[in-house]
């Protein structure tokens, strides 16, 4: 079988995303968990009980999170990188899961959580597919649930010569489902980006 060239499958697509993971050409996937994320399970604040990782990519945080006693679940598009963090969450007996869905539709949980991750994955999601997103995100939370958001800014996007980006309008789209507890502003290379960390309410 032929692999297809990225270039030729339609941006954002899952075929897309897992040709970029067999291709290899995926600079956003360290193997690092961010500070951020380190920093909020030390912090000492999240609840004990099941987690979703959104845009989980091959499971780096998704492990952190096990490892902090959270029962995980990773979502993502690309199933090369689900199948090498669910070999890696089982060599290491983590209760971490994968599932190969949109995280637009969690319709397919049985949980509710008490802490959602994204890094990453809310600003690649067309703008018409965001308000699914924050709904289906809303219903598998419980009151109270916390929800790290890492996202690009708006910026001019050469690959597609859009703007692209979470922006404050984005942003304010999660209330009356969430409240913003803080935002930390800074910059990925040459693209503005920012932290966000929001709670479920109970509405």
């Amino acid at each position: 079988m032929v692999d297809t060239p990225e270039a030729d499958l339609p941006r954002g697509s899952a075929a897309w995303w897992d040709a970029r993971y067999r291709s290899g050409e995926i600079p956003w996937d360290t193997g690092i968990v961010p500070p951020e994320v380190a920093a909020l399970l030390a912090a000492g604040i999240v609840t004990p009980g099941w987690a979703l990782d959104l845009g989980c990519g091959s499971g780096v945080s998704s492990r952190a999170l096990a490892r902090y006693g959270l029962r995980v679940v990773g979502i993502d598009l690309a199933q090369s990188a689900l199948r090498r963090g669910c070999q890696m969450a089982q060599s290491a007996a983590l209760p971490a899961y994968f599932c190969l869905a949109d995280v637009s539709d969690l319709a397919f949980l049985r949980v509710r959580a008490t802490l959602a991750l994204d890094i990453g994955c809310f600003h690649a999601l067309a703008p018409e597919r965001r308000a699914a997103y924050v709904a289906s995100l809303a219903e598998h939370l419980l009151p109270g649930a916390l929800y790290l958001l890492y996202a690009f800014e708006p910026h001019d996007d050469p690959a597609s010569n859009e703007l692209r980006g979470v922006g404050p309008a984005a942003i304010a789209s999660f209330a009356p489902y969430f409240t913003l507890r803080w935002a930390q502003h800074g910059w990925d290379q040459t693209r503005p980006s920012a932290w966000y960390l929001l709670e479920r309410t109970s509405r």
